[in-house]
């Protein structure tokens, strides 16, 4: 089975903003639990009667050529499929908030260009299920491929080729609909997020609802590493600042608000060393600790400004208390001291 990923990127859109849905998304359905289940509840029932769903494996293999690069980004899986077949899944992520107008003439190119790889490798060729998944605004309109065309009468249909897609379309669920569907936490949440990430409000108002079970989810750590995946989608999706969310997350729940504080700190710190290190690289060798310490400084009035704790602060610098309250000193004089 072969699931394939793909986003529409024709519009003028941010290619960071992409990027960053991009990762999200593939970072998601790269969990086996999540994309065994998110596979079993998006295929009809009976073709996933037949798949063996623990045989699904990662095919890295590169399918998108240069005409849908600038459309169109991949992710694949094999699955074996009845007694002794195997098919190809093809899950296709819609990026940008509009529908696309033609999607079975972009699908049909991705699945020759799959068929003709497997002709030219003396391979058998194998049944590819494309799977739209669509998070943007605008209701998706399914119809079949036989409709793109005018003046088509049933003689001519016979000259059109016939393939179908399954769809998942964010925008037709629920809140509640989208969490009832799936029993995966980590399924929850995601879809969840990608449903409301274009809607702020939805966002600050709403995210108590799609973090209901977050505290099950950060008892472990794997669950713990997702949460940071999470709050990185959050920061780099919105303009909403670390300041809010925090906020939210403290009538989460205590836990909630410790973790989030951990992982945007983290952050904040890994913004610093990246700094210095591209100093590093444009040959600024003079004065290297001199800029660390400098660099730790300014990381640490930031979290200040930002409300942090001093034991917060201390955790992810290293810094002495007494040097963190000699710069919440500093802070007071100038509050635009290294903002």
């Amino acid at each position: 089975m072969c699931i394939f990923v793909a986003y529409n990127k024709r519009l003028k859109v941010d290619k960071k903003l992409i990027n960053t849905h991009d990762k999200f998304f593939k970072t998601l359905f790269s969990r086996k639990n999540e994309i065994r289940e998110f596979v079993s509840k998006a295929i009809r029932p009976e073709i996933v009667e037949k798949l063996d769903l623990n045989s699904l494996r990662l095919d890295k293999t590169e399918y998108i050529d240069y005409r849908l690069r600038s459309s169109f980004s991949d992710l694949v899986y094999n699955c074996k499929y009845g007694s002794s077949g195997e098919v190809k899944i093809s899950l296709l992520f819609e990026h940008k908030s509009q529908p696309e107008e033609f999607p079975h003439i972009q699908l049909l190119g991705y699945i020759l260009r799959i068929l003709d790889m497997q002709i030219k490798q003396n391979q058998g060729l194998t049944t590819v299920i494309p799977i739209v998944f669509y998070h943007g605004k605008k209701k998706w309109q399914n119809r079949p491929f036989e409709t793109y065309f005018i003046s088509l009468d049933n003689d001519l249909k016979k000259f059109i080729p016939s393939f179908e897609y399954e769809l998942i379309d964010l925008s037709t669920y629920s809140n509640k609909e989208l969490a009832d569907r799936f029993e995966s936490i980590e399924l929850q949440i995601g879809l969840l997020l990608m449903k409301n990430i274009f809607n702020e409000y939805e966002i600050i108002h709403k995210l108590n609802v799609i973090f209901a079970n977050l505290d099950k989810l950060i008892q472990t750590d794997q669950g713990k590493q997702f949460f940071e995946t999470i709050t990185i989608y959050m920061l780099n999706s919105t303009t909403i600042d670390t300041n809010k969310y925090r906020e939210i997350m403290r009538n989460i729940s205590q836990q909630a608000e410790q973790q989030f504080v951990s992982t945007a700190m983290k952050l904040e710190y890994k913004g610093v060393e990246k700094g210095i290190e591209k100093g590093i690289e444009k040959g600024i060798e003079k004065g290297i600790e001199k800029g660390i310490e400098k660099g730790i400084r300014i990381i640490a009035i930031k979290l200040i400004n930002k409300g942090y704790d001093n034991q917060s602060i201390a955790d992810i610098t290293s810094l002495s208390q007494n040097d963190i309250e000699q710069l919440r000193k500093e802070a007071k004089k100038d509050s635009d001291l290294y903002n």
